[in-house]
């Protein structure tokens, strides 16, 4: 059903609703992405183009968001855009968090996703929109006490860091800190520390020559072996092909 604030008529006449796509393009400072029932990407604006780093909107269109986002957030997203279709209710500004690998700076952004339906009124897909929160008087207490938490996991992800330590952090119990972690990042601690210290090393694999164990070590991983196994899991390939598929920049 069309918003109230709609000439519902008049919108259902355009010859191609793809019309509007200049005007989503202009968008300020805001995320505009469509998605059919599979997950993949139908339609892009500029500004989540130049954030993601792609110069064309056929390099994403027909994707996933596996294709750009580790796996554990990519399954994040996909579980949302998976409620809203089976609810058929929007999802009205959602919080969500874009980490800085480079600073440990979290930005966090409002997301607001509705269903998409057929001239039948069946469900094919999502729309969603995504703004930056310029005003963080509307992030609650545990928003900003983990958001200072991930900060560090981002600085000293090469240290080593346990989950009791990061309670302590937190000044909360290990079991308090784990479901608060959860909650406000839809993931583990111990996850979102993997998936910085991949992260992490995917950038060296491009902008070094260094080798795999030194990579290892360098980003906080134990041994070879445990590195080759986490970045398999999150990336969805070895850190040798990563760097032959993509090449060094150095």
């Amino acid at each position: 059903m069309a918003p109230s604030n709609w000439d519902e008529p008049f919108f259902a006449s355009l010859a191609n609703p793809a019309q509007l796509g200049t005007l989503l393009d202009t968008l300020p400072s805001a995320f505009y992405f469509a998605k059919d029932k599979e997950g993949r990407f139908t339609a892009i604006n500029n500004a989540l183009l130049d954030a993601l780093g792609i110069a064309d909107a056929y390099e994403v269109l027909g994707k996933t968001d596996y294709n750009f986002f580790d796996a554990d957030l990519a399954d994040a997203y996909r579980s949302e855009d998976q409620q809203v279709m089976t609810s058929k209710l929007p999802v009205i500004n959602e919080l969500w968090w874009v980490p800085n690998v480079n600073t440990g700076d979290i930005h966090w952004y409002c997301a607001t996703k509705v269903p998409l339906s057929d001239a039948h009124e069946d469900v094919i897909g999502i729309a969603g929109i995504m703004r930056q929160l310029e005003d963080t008087t509307e992030l609650t207490a545990d928003h900003h006490q983990m958001t200072r938490v991930a900060k560090h996991i981002a600085i000293h992800y090469p240290e080593k860091l346990t989950v009791k330590d990061l309670s302590k952090r937190a000044d909360l119990s290990t079991r308090q800190f784990q479901r608060v972690f959860k909650r406000i990042f839809r993931t583990s601690p111990i996850e979102y520390l993997n998936r910085i210290r991949v992260r992490a090393a995917a950038q060296d694999l491009l902008d070094s020559q260094k080798s795999l164990s030194d990579i290892a070590l360098d980003c906080g991983f134990c041994d070879q072996p445990h590195f080759t196994n986490q970045f398999r899991r999150l990336r969805g390939t070895t850190p040798s092909q990563f760097r032959k598929s993509f090449g060094q920049r150095s």
